[in-house]
């Protein structure tokens, strides 16, 4: 069978560089280049024919050439076409756009002379906006999207398909799985229109090359549908232990938490992720990634259903390597775990582990902390062996331990808690508040929308009854808006840990700021 080839080369010129194409089909000892096609030379003279009319010196028949295509009969095609907008259609009504804002304080010095020796602080703030996706889950309102998209904004507002606009409620996370769970609020006085809601897949059935569809806005571009295919499974991001779907389909920034789809409409993944390859490229290079659906599903029914979340188990208590214990066991340095203690009976245990034993890899991988420790070890299935390599007493072992399933709720952060919890602040501190009604604040002189609720109780010999009284009014905690007792509550609980923070209040008139220590 004769070859053909196809050669690009460049040719040079006098201050310029030109390209030529050349083609070449060698056959034996022969050539047919440009020169030959200039000269016209026929082209079965040296590809060769075998046929008896090019023996005999006749004219050979004309080479065989494909039928062209009869656009009347299209018929694969054409269903596959139709099948694919039939889902597109289905599905894309159950996708929102997440817009969220998020108030955000810096303290930046001002100079007071003209080499900056001198100076004062002063705070400023700024509102910084955010864009995702989610997707409905349920006729009563609840979205699955990532943690990451809504990870302590103020703000959330939600546009459905037919461009109304609803406030959510952050209701719950899983931030080590990256999921996150809210509520469409309806109106006052309204409510919600008639959802149409996706279901889950199951994703442990997702098989590599299966066709799939990822929606989502990216860039604020609303109701952006791409499709491709499950390029490889069990991918892991480079600082974490979560496994993800690769997929082809476009992902771009604001598919955050878009689904991907399979032929059936199904949820087979959350959209989470791009990977580049250079740092400083924020655009698609061919790889998306996406949370499995069976991960976001538990997560899901954890938050909402209040089922049990199952999560892998060895037995182990890790925790960071202090300075001081790498330097006595003469490790390099401090990346990877210790073991703090070992439960009686647990895999672990039977598995040989110890007190003091120093976790460095975990099947094959390098640990770098005690939080990628228990990450990893919460990613595994019941049965499922994880492959450890320990320093102990400077000696390096491996140890195999099989996983069992058990209950895991510490991963999970709820608003019912940081509620419950800012509930209990307020008790400890001895007040208790109430929303002020129209007639208050017409009394009080204050706008509708001035943020303000008041204290309706002092407990005598409390923390409070020290500088709060009964008729104050709360305005601010830090620089968030107090605008209603559960705004309150929720702002209580979630008080940072690392800092005092300010309580503003009001007194006929006279600002008080009140500190709150962790």
């Amino acid at each position: 069978m004769a070859r053909f080839f196809l050669h690009l080369f460049g040719v040079a010129s006098i201050g310029a560089l030109s390209g030529l194409v050349y083609f070449s089909f060698p056959r034996d000892n022969e050539r047919y280049d440009l020169l030959d096609l200039l000269r016209r030379r026929p082209l079965a003279a040296v590809i060769g024919v075998d046929s008896p009319l090019v023996a005999q010196g006749q004219t050979p028949a004309p080479l065989l050439r494909a039928e062209p295509l009869d656009l009347k009969n299209v018929g694969v095609l054409a269903e596959v076409n139709r099948a694919v907008s039939d889902l597109t259609d289905a599905v894309v009504p159950s996708v929102v756009s997440i817009d969220t804002t998020t108030n955000v304080n810096v303290t930046r010095v001002v100079p007071t002379d003209p080499f900056g020796m001198f100076g004062y602080r002063q705070n400023e703030s700024y509102v910084a906006p955010g864009l995702g996706s989610g997707v409905i889950v349920t006729d009563q309102g609840h979205i699955v999207t990532n943690h990451h998209v809504v990870a302590g904004v103020d703000i959330i507002r939600v546009t459905l398909h037919d461009g109304s606009q609803y406030d959510a409620e952050w209701i719950g996370s899983d931030p080590n799985v990256d999921v996150a769970v809210l509520q469409l609020k309806a109106p006052e006085g309204g409510s919600l229109p008639k959802l149409q809601p996706l279901s889950f897949g199951d994703s442990e059935k997702v098989r590599v090359g299966e066709m799939v569809l990822a929606v989502g806005n990216p860039f604020g571009l609303s109701e952006t549908v791409t499709q491709g295919i499950i390029s490889a499974k069990q991918r892991e991001l480079s600082d974490g232990a979560n496994e993800y779907f690769q997929v082809d389909a476009v992902i771009n920034p604001g598919n955050s938490g878009g689904p991907l789809v399979n032929v059936k409409g199904e949820i087979i993944g959350i959209n989470v992720a791009i990977f580049t390859g250079q740092e400083d490229v924020r655009v698609w290079q061919g790889i998306g990634l996406a949370i499995p659906a069976n991960e976001a599903k538990e997560v899901f029914e954890a938050i909402v259903l209040g089922r049990p979340l199952i999560r892998g188990y060895l037995g182990l208590d890790v925790d960071n390597i202090p300075r001081n214990y790498a330097i006595a066991l003469g490790l390099s340095s401090t990346q990877g775990s210790v073991i703090t203690d070992v439960t009686k009976g647990s895999p672990a245990e039977e598995a040989g582990l110890k007190p003091g034993d120093v976790i460095v890899k975990f099947d094959g991988k390098a640990i770098r902390n005690a939080e990628e420790t228990l990450s990893r070890i919460q990613s595994k299935k019941s049965g499922e062996v994880a492959d450890l390599t320990i320093i102990r007493k400077g000696e390096s072992m491996e140890a195999a331990v099989k996983a069992i399933a058990k209950s895991d709720t510490n991963t999970l952060k709820l608003r019912s808690d940081i509620a419950a919890s800012g509930q209990a602040i307020a008790e400890a501190l001895g007040i208790s508040v109430a929303n002020l009604n129209p007639a208050q604040r017409a009394s009080l002189g204050l706008p509708d929308g001035s943020p303000a609720i008041i204290i309706t109780e002092v407990k005598a010999d409390s923390q409070a009854a020290q500088r709060f009284q009964r008729g104050d009014l709360i305005h601010r905690i830090n620089q968030d808006a107090v605008t209603d007792v559960t705004t309150f509550f929720d702002l209580l609980g979630d008080l940072p840990q690392d800092k005092t923070s300010v309580m503003v209040l009001s007194r006929e008139g006279r600002l008080i700021r009140a500190f709150l220590n962790p």
